[in-house]
């Protein structure tokens, strides 16, 4: 229950974003056999944004054994769901230099969240044209393209504004 912005929550150290979350373990099913269902190893993220919002993010990881490493998995699925989930009103200038390079950038990089962000917050104003986005961030439309294209969950929120 907070009222933060998602600006703010992107830039949380994890720790202190996992202050602000519910978090509980569950036994994992899958592949892994009978080193994965005996342990309560996934992790299980909630984050509840205001106190009458229904708006409630949630994360799940049971992709390793350890649930140490599963909590930073999902954690790193919690910030790019709540860079897809939430819009804010773009700044005029970009936050940051383009955390890439070629025009490209990596899912691993802990700006991405970030980055796909403002990209969507731009690409909402504009009623879904990527050359302003792409324009702002000093990249072509085609590297923009594609930077949308290499994860599926961005590219359905991507869509969304497109129509």
């Amino acid at each position: 229950m907070l009222n933060i912005s998602r600006t703010a929550l992107l830039q949380l150290p994890d720790a202190d974003l996992l202050k602000l979350c519910e978090i509980s373990a569950y036994k994992g099913s899958g592949p892994g056999g009978q080193h994965k269902n005996k342990t309560n190893s996934g992790v299980k993220l909630k984050l509840k944004m205001e106190e009458n919002s229904q708006l409630i993010i949630e994360s799940y990881s049971c992709d390793d054994r350890s649930s140490h490493i599963n909590k930073l998995l999902a954690l790193k699925k919690l910030r790019l769901k709540i860079a897809l989930q939430i819009r804010e009103e773009p700044a005029a200038q970009i936050p940051f230099p383009f955390p890439g390079s070629d025009g490209k950038i990596s899912t691993d990089n802990n700006l991405y969240p970030q980055f796909i962000a403002d990209i969507l917050d731009r690409i909402k104003l504009c009623k879904g044209d990527l050359s302003e986005a792409a324009k702002v961030w000093g990249l072509s439309k085609s590297a923009l393209n594609k930077i949308i294209l290499q994860d599926k969950k961005v590219m359905e929120a991507f869509q969304k504004y497109r129509q």
